[in-house]
């Protein structure tokens, strides 16, 4: 009867398995999962730590990264020296994406560094990749509070099929002085080559805490899109110029030869 049971327990993580299969990148689409932060429920104060902190699909964090509803409430607290000091948080009108929704990306409630990574596999198309005819578009929404040194980036890792590294990309957040000191975030992005040999993209979103009563660090609308170069284009005239320089130089050979 045990052995029984433990065929069927096995037979249903299999079927769960199959059922549920891993999705495969696509040419031309977001590959990063729940890159907008609407996944999920966002803190509508600002002051989640520990088991507190939403959980963020599509993510695995460290210390106390999470995602924070626009206008949260902000908090707070009594300093070292007596004082009641309030925590303020990014409005609903602050700059940022137009298509913003409810949620952004939050360094955290806690004085100290956080991060949000995911793993992107790509293997479907190896093809593409390992022909050199691939691109990426990394971009993202970034930003920060006032006067604040809190910075965030958006980096992404390719690796081959030994997890090994072939290349890096990565944007950020502008500095205190880029953005005026206004509390906001501010688009960025970047593009190249994906490296012949990828299998795997590591995405991380790396939130550098200096300074606060929290990291004030934002981040929204991340977005990394994989497409295929296209094939260079001859136009007729080219070909004309091609053909007249090949019977320029056959004529030139024949009089060199006679």
């Amino acid at each position: 009867m045990k052995k029984l049971s433990l065929y069927l327990i096995a037979g249903l993580a299999s079927s769960l398995v199959i059922s549920h299969p891993t999705q495969a990148a696509t040419l031309g689409k977001n590959l990063i999962v729940n890159g907008d932060a609407e996944q999920g429920q966002g803190d509508p104060i600002g002051n989640a730590v520990g088991t507190d902190i939403p959980n963020i699909p599509g993510w695995n964090t460290t210390a106390s990264f999470s995602v924070l509803k626009y206008g949260a409430t902000g908090f707070t607290f009594t300093n070292p020296f007596g004082n009641v000091v309030g925590v303020t948080l990014p409005s609903v009108d602050v700059p940022g994406p137009s298509n913003r929704g409810k949620n952004l990306f939050f360094g955290g409630a806690d004085r100290a560094s956080s991060s949000a990574s995911q793993s992107i596999n790509v293997t479907n198309l190896a093809s593409v990749i390992d022909e050199g005819k691939a691109a990426f578009d990394l971009s993202g929404w970034l930003g920060g509070y006032a006067t604040d040194r809190d910075n965030i980036s958006l980096n992404i890792t390719f690796l081959n099929q030994a997890d090994q590294s072939l290349g890096t990309a990565s944007i950020s957040a502008p500095t205190p002085e880029e953005r005026n000191n206004v509390t906001g975030l501010f688009f960025n992005s970047t593009n190249g080559s994906v490296p012949i040999g990828t299998r795997q993209i590591n995405v991380v979103l790396n939130a550098v805490y200096a300074r606060g009563r929290v990291s004030d660090t934002y981040a929204d609308n991340l977005s990394l899109v994989i497409t295929q170069v296209p094939e260079p284009e001859i136009s007729g005239l080219s070909l004309l110029a091609v053909s007249s320089l090949i019977v320029w130089k056959s004529r030139n050979n024949r009089h060199i030869f006679h």
